[in-house]
């Protein structure tokens, strides 16, 4: 394995911050805080929303996508989607199942994804791989679904880890 110079290293963190579009900044009391219109992060505790959020999906998502949103064999990871799905969009994801998303017009990419979620959907139907409910009438979601949005992009962002993060007192 190759050894990395202290400048690959600050130049790669200075990279990921750059993209995570959330501000990282150490106060004057040593403090590490994070904020982005989503969520607040204060040396690993969250706002109330992102709070709730955390206690939702944990209640209702993690049996499939797994702790911390990082995916497993049943379901992806959404830490991963959550880069690109903005609130809107995941919650008409969540709330009326995953469609086939095409990232392209190449016919050739178009076909191996279709071919995909065909086999994907053979494998639901065959009870191999589980199938992703229908949320829109689980209040639980439906009325947390934006919370749970802003628990899964600070994860995303990378601002807090896949423990239980602590609440913030304002």
């Amino acid at each position: 394995m190759k050894n990395r110079s202290s400048f690959e290293i600050i130049l790669g963190t200075i990279a990921l911050l750059f993209i995570s579009h959330s501000v990282l900044a150490e106060n004057e009391t040593g403090q590490m805080k994070s904020e982005t219109e989503y969520y607040r992060v204060v040396n690993g505790k969250v706002d109330a929303a992102t709070f709730v959020g955390y206690n939702a999906y944990h209640n209702v998502c993690v049996a499939c996508h797994g702790v911390g949103g990082q995916g497993s064999d049943q379901a992806p990871d959404l830490t991963a989607s959550l880069e690109y799905l903005s609130p809107t969009q995941f919650k008409i994801k969540v709330l009326h199942k995953f469609a086939v998303k095409f990232s392209t017009d190449e016919r050739e990419e178009m076909e191996q994804a279709m071919f995909t979620e065909i086999r994907k959907q053979q494998h639901r139907d065959q009870g191999k791989l589980a199938n992703m409910p229908p949320w829109e009438n689980n209040p639980m979601v439906n009325q947390n679904i934006q919370n749970i949005y802003r628990y899964l992009k600070a994860r995303s962002d990378g601002v807090i880890g896949e423990d239980k993060p602590g609440l913030l007192k304002d």
